[in-house]
């Protein structure tokens, strides 16, 4: 595996970003933007962008990402992760608390039942990584025209639409980079089912204070789905955004930004009450 790609840049707060599945670092550029004060640490993961071709498990890809933030120094971070990255953000601030001040989950996955019988075909050995190619190249096709077609436009229809529609920041059709999404979409579809139950039984011992962000038109993690997430850990809180579906990052920057300010003050309120707490006793 190739080194992990980082773009770590400005000072302040340190933040780490974990995208989702596909996706690529640069699809938290809008929520980075909105962080000025901050450092971010934004990440390629495994099997995307810069990151080479060989693809890790959840957990291990929470494991890199541990190791990151412990050598650039980056630690006690606030953790973002998106769909399938907020999975790996959960088990990175079970297993490693320390090394998390806060967590923010977008449109997290995070509860076994919500797997579907779809995730479990595209995870299909010959079958999945089919279905997989013949999709993602697809989509490579038709999002543009798609996207002319709903522009701007105010109707309730195209709206939604628009939020429903995936990212083309990265290329499912050129060649060398579809074979590295799909190869690496098919291999973490497979992770997914195998991890889903640790992920479960992860959010009861998150211990950072947490914000779950949810789209009201998610129609890949529900708001349903969403609202038991932020039940399961400790004191999170549950953000629901309006005329916004599962591409958060894209979609709803500010709420994101702002779910991340809103986590980094319940920590400083939580520090000040447990140095009351120690100094009146």
């Amino acid at each position: 595996m190739h080194p992990l790609f980082v773009v770590d840049r400005g000072r302040g707060a340190p933040v780490l970003f974990v995208h989702g599945q596909p996706g690529l670092g640069g699809d938290w550029d809008q929520v980075a933007g909105r962080l000025g004060d901050h450092r971010t640490l934004i990440v390629d993961r495994p099997g995307y962008g810069g990151s080479g071709d060989g693809t890790l498990s959840m957990e291990a890809n929470a494991e890199v990402l541990a190791d990151l933030l412990v050598e650039r120094h980056a630690a006690p971070a606030t953790v973002v992760g998106h769909s399938y990255g907020g999975g790996i953000a959960i088990l990175l601030a079970a297993r490693r608390p320390e090394l998390v001040a806060g967590l923010v989950l977008a449109a997290s996955v995070g509860m076994a039942d919500n797997v579907t019988a779809l995730d479990h075909v595209l995870a299909f050995p010959v079958l999945g990584e089919a279905l997989s190619a013949v999709g993602l190249f697809a989509l490579g096709r038709v999002l543009p025209p798609l996207r002319t077609v709903t522009g701007h436009r105010s109707h309730p229809a195209l709206r939604w639409l628009r939020a429903t529609l995936p990212d083309d920041s990265y290329d499912v059709v050129s060649s060398a980079r579809g074979r590295r999404v799909w190869r690496s979409f098919v291999a973490e579809q497979r992770t997914l089912l195998h991890e889903i139950d640790a992920v479960e039984a992860a959010l009861a011992s998150v211990q950072a204070p947490t914000v779950v962000v949810s789209g009201r038109w998610d129609v890949v993690v529900a708001p349903s789905v969403a609202a038991r997430v932020a039940g399961a850990v400790p004191g999170a809180e549950l953000v629901r955004v309006p005329d916004a579906g599962h591409f958060l990052p894209r979609d709803a920057p500010d709420a994101v930004a702002a779910a991340v300010r809103r986590v980094e003050g319940n920590a400083r309120r939580a520090r000040v009450a447990g140095a009351e707490g120690g100094t009146g006793a």
